[in-house]
């Protein structure tokens, strides 16, 4: 059975991965991330917006310092926040990321989400406007940032780029601007929403698809119809 996908440039993602979104419990998270190292997972997905990095770093240390695990083992992906999502901002939240995770690298770094909003005067908060909005930044382009992107790669800090819940036509646009080719496109992949369009984009350019999701998302309204039509779950 297969056990790896590879990347373009020869890295190896295990196929099934530990998500950690909506786990903030420090103490709820160590436990379940020393449960799941002992039990043999090595792909392991975390985010900025997660909040939980530095718990997961913490974890990471431990086991690396027991001689159980080594870095090599691994593969960690984690992922630019949206207000980071802007080409003057990715060093500094990958860097701010690696100092949480206690790594000098992650194995996979992604956009998060295909948009940028603006921050306060501290770079790295999300702003909010009068009216208790957030604020749209339009000074920058997903082109602009899939270059500071690729410097991550020649710099060090990630050894493979990718992208999360891009639109057909937005990994059209990174694809034809691209040096690198994005590695990944983590996306939402179930029965009840297949993707399959966007799916079939990815493999003519040769991107790895991860499915988050995998066994449905009851965070959407129509997870729970009772009147969904059969099409829809196909």
């Amino acid at each position: 059975m297969k056990t790896h996908i590879e990347l373009y440039n020869s890295s190896k993602m295990p196929i099934i991965g530990y998500g950690m979104w909506q786990c903030e419990n420090a103490e709820e998270l160590e436990a379940a991330l020393d449960y799941a190292l002992d039990a043999g997972y090595r792909h392991f997905d975390t985010a900025y917006e997660y909040s939980n990095e530095a718990i997961f770093g913490k974890v990471l240390k431990k086991w690396f310092e027991s001689g159980k695990v080594k870095r090599e083992d691994l593969f960690i992906v984690t992922k630019l926040p949206v207000q980071g999502v802007h080409h003057d901002r990715v060093e500094k939240f990958l860097n701010i990321e690696l100092k949480d995770l206690q790594l000098d690298y992650v194995d996979l770094y992604l956009i998060h989400i295909p948009a940028t909003l603006k921050t306060t005067e501290n770079g790295t908060d999300v702003a909010f406007g009068d009216d208790g909005n957030v604020i749209l930044d339009l000074t920058t382009t997903l082109e602009q940032v899939w270059k500071a992107m690729e410097a991550q790669v020649y710099a060090g800090r990630t050894k493979s780029i990718g992208i999360s819940n891009f639109n057909i036509s937005q990994v059209e646009r990174i694809v034809k601007s691209a040096n690198i080719l994005p590695a990944n496109h983590q996306i939402e992949v179930n029965v009840s929403y297949p993707n399959r369009y966007l799916r079939e984009v990815c493999t003519k350019h040769g991107i790895t698809v991860c499915g988050y999701a995998p066994l449905g998302s009851p965070g959407r309204p129509s997870y729970y119809e009772p009147n969904i039509p059969k099409d829809a779950l196909l």
